[in-house]
C-alpha cells in the first residue's frame, strides 16, 4: 500500500511486520511546536557509529516514536495539567506508594544515556529531580532482551536497567525507581505462557523465545525480580553493588500500559489547550489572511499588525 502525497505522507506497508513504513520519519511522529530540531537530534543519535533510530523510527511499530510522542509532549505541557498528569502516571504505576517530593515538576528526558562505558544504557524515558531518578523502559511489540554471555551481555535488559539506574542514583544521592511500560498489564502478558519455567525464560530451551509470542518474558522477569516472599533473584543480579536494599528496589518497581499513558497525556494536552501559545486552526487562517493583506495593501500595515498582535494575545 502506498499513499498519494497529495492526500498524505508517502508510505508503504511492510509485508513481513504489517507496519506502515514512512519515507520521512517526521510523518511517524507527533511533534510539539518548536521541537522539530530536538526531534532531529533524537533520531540522528549514533550508537556504535550507526544511526539506528533514523531507520527504525520510520516504522509505525517504533517504540521510540511512541515514547517521544508521549513523554516529550508531556514535558512541554505546563502548570496544573502537567502536575495532574504526572500524579496520575505515578498512581497508575505504583498504586499505593507515594511519589517522591517534586516528582510532578521533574524534568523528563527521552533517549538519555546513563552509566559507565562498561555498563552503559540508553533509557527510553527518564524523569529526574532533587532526590529521585526514574527510568521508564518502554516495550511495544518486542520482548525484552535476555542475557547473552557469548556476546558480552551478562545481564538481561531489565537487570541492566536496574543496575545502571541504581549506580547512577547512588552516585548522585537519589532514590531510584524503574517503570516498565508495555502494551498490556503484566498479568495478561504472563498468561501468554503460563507454564513457563526458568529455563524457558533464560532461553535455555529450544526454540529460543522471540518475537511477539515472547512478550511474556518481560512480565516473567519483572515478577521474578519484584518478588513476593523472596527477593533472592534480585539480590543475585545486584550482588556487586554495595549498600543496596533489594526489598526497597523491588518496591520501587512499577508497571504502566500504553493505554494508561496515551489517555493521561491526551487529557493533559486538552486541559492545557487554553494556555497554549500556538493559536487554534481558525486563528491560523485569520493570520494567513492578514499576512496576505499586508503584502497586498501596504498603506494599512500599522492597523493590520495591530490586529495580528491582538490575535496572539487571545
Amino acid at each position: 500500500m502506498c499513499s498519494n502525497t497529495a492526500y498524505g505522507p508517502t508510505a508503504a506497508r511492510s509485508s513481513t511486520s504489517g507496519a506502515i513504513v514512512y519515507s520521512d520519519y517526521r510523518d511517524n511522529f507527533v511533534v510539539w511546536p518548536g521541537r522539530g530540531s530536538a526531534l532531529h537530534d533524537f533520531v540522528n543519535q549514533t550508537y556504535a557509529g550507526q544511526r539506528h533510530k533514523l531507520r527504525h523510527t520510520r516504522s509505525s511499530n517504533s517504540e521510540d516514536a511512541l515514547t517521544w510522542l508521549c513523554f516529550d509532549t508531556l514535558n512541554c505541557v505546563t502548570g496544573e495539567p502537567r502536575n495532574a498528569a504526572m500524579a496520575n502516571l505515578w498512581w497508575l504505576a505504583f498504586d499505593d506508594i507515594p511519589a517522591p517530593p517534586g516528582f510532578r515538576s521533574g524534568q523528563i528526558f527521552v533517549g538519555k544515556r546513563y552509566g559507565e562505558p562498561r555498563e552503559e544504557t540508553e533509557v527510553d524515558a527518564s524523569i529526574e529531580g532533587d532526590g529521585f531518578l526514574v527510568f521508564i523502559e518502554a516495550k511495544l511489540y518486542s520482548p525484552m532482551s535476555l542475557a547473552d554471555e557469548e556476546n558480552r551481555k551478562p545481564h538481561d535488559q531489565l537487570a541492566r536497567k536496574l543496575r545502571v539506574g541504581l549506580k547512577e542514583a547512588q552516585r548522585t544521592g537519589k532514590t531510584f525507581y524503574l517503570i516498565i511500560l508495555d502494551i498490556a498489564p503484566k498479568e495478561i502478558l504472563r498468561g501468554l505462557k503460563p507454564g513457563a519455567s526458568l529455563a524457558d525464560a533464560r532461553g535455555s530451551t529450544k526454540p529460543k523465545p522471540g518475537g511477539f509470542a515472547a512478550k511474556w518474558l518481560t512480565a516473567y522477569w519483572f515478577s521474578r525480580y519484584k518478588g513476593g516472599a523472596s527477593v533472592t533473584p534480585l539480590r543475585e543480579v545486584l550482588h556487586d553493588i554495595p549498600d543496596v536494599d533489594a526489598r526497597t528496589v523491588a518496591a520501587n518497581m512499577g508497571w504502566l500500559t500504553w493505554s494508561d499513558v496515551f489517555k493521561t497525556v491526551l487529557r493533559a494536552t486538552i486541559a492545557a489547550g487554553s494556555d497554549r501559545t500556538v493559536p487554534p486552526t481558525r486563528s491560523l487562517h485569520q493570520i494567513a489572511n492578514l499576512i496576505y493583506k499586508i503584502v497586498d495593501k501596504r498603506p494599512r500595515l500599522a492597523s493590520i499588525l495591530s490586529s495580528l498582535i491582538q490575535l496572539f494575545r487571545k
